[in-house]
């Protein structure tokens, strides 16, 4: 039997990893850092609903172990004798991870050294080369270094599920199920018995048009339906109003990837028009429009798709409305968008702006954007 540690229990690596992997027949096991995370799981099971293009599908997982990120390193065995590792986890918890797991894999490297497979799941894009650092740092002596070098595949994938609960440590999960996980190849590991796990290549260049063509549109319709009242996802993409907006930033994005990344549009939106489960789950819109301060980043899916536009000579109207969007986005249980708004009460918005997307002040995004927040705000 093939087995796969999942570090990182929350609702991806849970409701995704974990279900898709015992699914199809592999031991599991969950590694965290969260006390009730673990606490929850070693009840013994958890369920997760799959919504599918042919309908919703309720699988109770069970038959897995749970470890917490202990002193005693009682993970030991499942990280010596796993095949796969799967980093289910935020960018900023990666390097943590990569120290605890260290001591582990000092040691997998010293007993047989067999071939692994690490599979790198977050949304953020152009991580690998410091995440292999972060590991090689980690690991215990040069003898170890070198077979994480030679027997070591650490891959990157792309995440094309959503996954719904109320708390990372609940136990009732769902999921949408259409599309593939997208892992880079080569693999030391052997996938074809999981269904759901597709090896693909050109993954860092797919990982860039997913964040503009996929997460781009979504950001958009969580920023449009908060202005407009409502609570989901769900609410707000059926609003006439969100949705041709929606659709507007898609049809701005893909000519300007196009010719930023030199592929043909149709490649684009044959990639970006994902396949939909019979029943979409409920999400909400506070979970989608979380941290407008990352979303607005310079190279992230607003702002750099803006940037990509004016490059390449397609007026970025819709993208435009949307950064304004997320500007005036004023949800108090989201800490970073209080900050957008103190900064706005203290420095003014083309000030914040110029910030927040690291432009100049005078760029013409900059003022743009500004009197789009001012006409929302009128």
């Amino acid at each position: 039997m093939y087995s796969i540690l999942v570090v990182g229990a929350g609702k991806e690596g849970k409701g995704f990893i974990g279900e898709t992997f015992s699914t199809d027949g592999w031991k599991v096991s969950f590694l965290d850092k969260d006390p009730k995370v673990i606490d929850a799981l070693k009840t013994g099971s958890y369920t997760v609903t799959a919504h599918q293009e042919n309908g919703d599908f309720k699988r109770i997982i069970s038959d897995y172990d749970a470890f917490l990120t202990d002193g005693a390193y009682s993970c030991m065995d499942a990280v010596v004798n796993c095949d796969v590792i799967a980093l289910a986890l935020y960018p900023e918890d990666i390097p943590d991870a990569a120290i605890y797991l260290g001591k582990g894999l000092t040691f997998r490297a010293h007993e047989d050294g067999k071939h692994l497979t690490i599979m790198c799941c977050t949304n953020k894009n152009h991580l690998i080369p410091s995440i292999e650092k972060a590991f090689i740092e980690a690991l215990g002596d040069e003898n170890a270094r070198l077979w994480f070098r030679e027997h070591v595949a650490l891959r990157d994938a792309i995440i094309r599920r959503s996954v719904n609960a109320e708390t990372t440590s609940a136990l009732d999960l769902h999921t949408s199920v259409a599309n593939t996980l997208l892992l880079q190849q080569p693999v030391f590991a052997d996938f074809d018995n999981v269904h759901w796990v597709e090896l693909s290549d050109h993954i860092e260049q797919l990982k860039d048009i997913k964040l503009y063509t996929i997460n781009g549109p979504h950001a958009t319709c969580a920023y449009a339906g908060y202005q407009k009242g409502f609570k989901t996802i769900n609410e707000a993409s059926a609003d006439p109003e969100v949705a041709k907006l929606m659709r507007g930033v898609l049809e701005e994005a893909v000519p300007g990837l196009s010719r930023e990344f030199n592929v043909p549009e149709k490649e684009i939106w044959n990639f970006c028009t994902l396949k939909q489960p019979k029943n979409d789950i409920v999400d909400s819109i506070y979970r989608v429009a979380l941290d407008p301060v990352r979303k607005l980043g310079h190279f992230d899916r607003l702002t750099g798709n803006a940037l990509f536009c004016l490059k390449h000579g397609i007026d970025p109207v819709c993208l435009i409305q949307s950064m304004a969007n997320a500007f005036a986005y004023d949800e108090p249980r989201d800490g970073k968008a209080m900050e957008i708004q103190q900064m706005i009460a203290n420095i003014g918005i083309e000030k914040t702006i110029a910030r927040i997307c690291d432009l100049a002040e005078e760029h013409e995004l900059v003022n743009r954007v500004a009197q789009a927040y001012r006409k929302n705000k009128a």
